[in-house]
């Protein structure tokens, strides 16, 4: 199945797109597992999310959001979903 993910900082700064095609086996996939899929096809992210799959440690460098909802790892991501990659942010 085909996923689109925009990317925004530093995802995008990172691979210098905008935009991206990810293909992930099956119909369906957990987005731990499409995470992985990325993580794989763009080894340059690998000092920004976690290998270890801890949720805490992904999402405090990851917030990844469908429909304006963030997507929980679990979650089963479908062919045509559209995933935006937002860095965290932080400030006081």
């Amino acid at each position: 199945m085909i996923i689109k993910i925009n990317l925004f900082p530093p995802y995008s700064i990172i691979l210098n797109k905008k935009e991206i095609n990810l293909e992930v086996e099956g119909t369906s996939a957990s987005f731990k597992d499409v995470l992985k899929e990325f993580m794989k096809k763009y080894p340059q992210v690998k000092d920004l999310l976690p290998s270890d799959e801890d949720r805490d440690r992904v999402y405090g460098n990851l917030v990844p959001v469908r429909n304006g909802k963030v997507i929980f790892l679990n979650e089963e991501i479908f062919e045509n979903d559209v995933i935006d990659f937002f860095g965290s942010l932080s400030g006081g």
